[in-house]
Parts: C-alpha cells; structure tokens; sequence
C-alpha cells in the first residue's frame, strides 16, 4: 500500500503569508553566509540540506490523503487538499472517465468536505465516485454545500456516477484486496476513525478525536483499533497545554498519539491535522519535542514520530 498525503491542516485552509516567506529567505541566507554557493549545484545542495520549515512548507490544505493498492483508489476525507489530488489523479483514467475511487469520510465538518466541489474526476462521465460514512444523511450533507447561493454547480450537476454508502459502525467494507473499518471517535458531532488492511499490513486513520480518559478500560477498543499498524495518522491539533484548555473541542495532541502509539505498537506516528496558528517553525518544534518525548519514555517498542506535509508518501 501507499500512503500520499495532500491536505494536513485542521479547521481551515491556511496559506504561508508573504512574511513568513521572507523569513524563510533570510534565515536561509543569514545561514548561508558562511557557505560556498556561488555555483548552481552547490546551492541547490545547499537547499537540500535545509530543514523542510525553511526550504519549503508542511502545507496549507485541510484534510485528504489517498492510499493505492494495486488497482484501487482509497481517499480518507475531502478537505481542500483533495482538489491537488483530483489534478493528480486526471493524468491517468480518471482522465479519460474510467476511474473508480472509493472515498470515506471521518466527518462533514466543512475542512473535511470542502474541496470536494473542485474535485475534477467527479465532472467526468465514466468516472465513479463511491462515497462513505457512518453518518447518516451523507448525501444532503454533501449536497447542501453546493446549493445555490454558496456554489455555482449542485451535486446533481458533477457528471460521474456518485454513489453514497452509509456504513454500520464496525462495519468491514472488502475494496480489492484491502478491508476497511471504522471506530466511532470522541469529536462534537460524531467522527469516525478508518483502519485499511491488506495481508499483514495496517494502516490506521483517526483525526478529529479526544482522549480524556487514558486508562485501560476506556482505551482498550482503541489500542485493539490501531494495533500494529504501519502508520498511524492522528489528530494532533493542539499542544499538550492546548489540548487541556480545549478538552472539549474534540482534538488532540502529539503527546497523547505517542502514549496511545506506543501501548498499541504502532511503527509509525504521523502527526495530522495541524492547528491553523502554528506556523511551520512551530510544527518543526512540536516534532522535535515530541521525538524527545518518546525518549524519555524508555520503552521497549520503537515508534518513529514524523509530521505530516504536503507531499508526503509512505510504502506500507
């Protein structure tokens, strides 16, 4: 399986601003002055060895990853991240309407359902758009966001073939040779977390939750959910001292997903759904603190800490 993500922010889009590109520039050129970079190869070395909170950005768009096994197409959540992935995704059949993506949704929370209108497969005769939730009414959700006043173009108007499937919860949907299920979350309005298997291989997403209450009895569904799995992307919105402050918005932190990683043996921790007001340096610092973290706790399962960006991709 591949994992790639294309939208990593929570709550809402949020573009570098021109300042924040100007102090990438100078303290990349504050740190080159000792540096020999007057020709093209040793300047683009140079930039290579930067950190990604200067040479580039963890990202601006709201939730979407896209998992490929084989043939099949998986896309977790809608966020505005999914319209890079329907420009994607035109190169190939969805281009020529012989396309097939099966999309779940952990919510309709609008960061998670607002780049849907600008998904460019599903305006493609031939394509097929297979959509699910737990949620019940997902079609009216879906459709309400592109009625008139607010969208030029309804649902009705997109000419793939869109289906709407609503799921039980613990219900185990077979793609190809991948199984899907879900886990209802702790979020304002209901959330539901996904775990895709193919063979002996897991990968679990589960954003937009809480956990208060880390004691066994309270976590044991949830350790069994993401038990082994090869990645884990996990909603850490907040700061520790955030999360505390927040209790109640349905979000949690980086510190929490290690606790949580570790006791289910989780290889991988992706830090997901960034807060709005954390700037890159901010999330370069939260990963840096959190891999410390997992440090200081001595445990003898190893767990490696990455933060979700734009462009990432990870072979399952």
């Amino acid at each position: 399986m591949i994992v790639r993500f294309w939208g990593v922010r929570g709550s809402v889009p949020t573009p570098l601003s021109p300042q924040q590109v100007k102090e990438k520039i100078l303290w990349a050129l504050k740190s080159a002055s000792d540096r020999d970079i007057g020709d093209e190869r040793a300047a683009e070395h140079y930039v290579e060895k930067l950190p990604l909170h200067i040479k580039g950005t963890y990202g601006g768009n709201t939730s979407c990853i896209d998992l490929h096994a084989e043939d099949t197409t998986i896309i977790f959540d809608a966020g505005s991240g999914i319209r890079s992935l329907g420009l994607h995704l035109m190169d190939g059949k969805f281009g020529q309407g012989a396309g097939t993506v099966h999309l779940f949704l952990s919510h309709t929370h609008w960061d998670h359902i607002q780049g849907f209108p600008f998904f460019l497969p599903a305006y493609v005769p031939g394509n097929r758009i297979v959509i699910y939730s737990p949620h019940p009414n997902i079609e009216a959700r879906f459709s309400m966001q592109q009625e008139a006043p607010y969208f030029p173009v309804p649902l009705k108007g997109m000419h793939a073939d869109i289906e709407f499937i609503t799921l039980s919860e613990g219900e185990n949907v077979a793609i190809g040779h991948v199984d899907v299920t879900n886990i209802k979350l702790n979020h304002p309005g209901g959330s539901f977390g996904y775990r895709a298997k193919q063979q002996d291989s897991a990968f679990v997403y589960a954003t937009d939750t809480t956990f208060t209450n880390l004691s066994g009895s309270n976590m044991e569904k949830y350790i069994s959910f993401f038990s082994q799995a090869k990645a884990l992307v996990f909603d850490a919105q907040y700061t520790l001292k955030e999360a505390m402050e927040k209790e109640d918005w349905g979000h949690s932190s980086s510190l929490t997903g290690v606790d949580i990683a570790l006791e289910a043996g989780v290889e991988t921790l992706v830090l997901f759904h960034h807060e709005p007001t954390h700037d890159d340096h901010t999330l370069w610092d939260i990963l840096q603190r959190t891999r410390k973290y997992v440090e200081l706790q001595k445990s003898d399962k190893i767990c490696k800490v990455i933060m979700a960006y734009e462009g990432l991709e990870l072979a399952l």
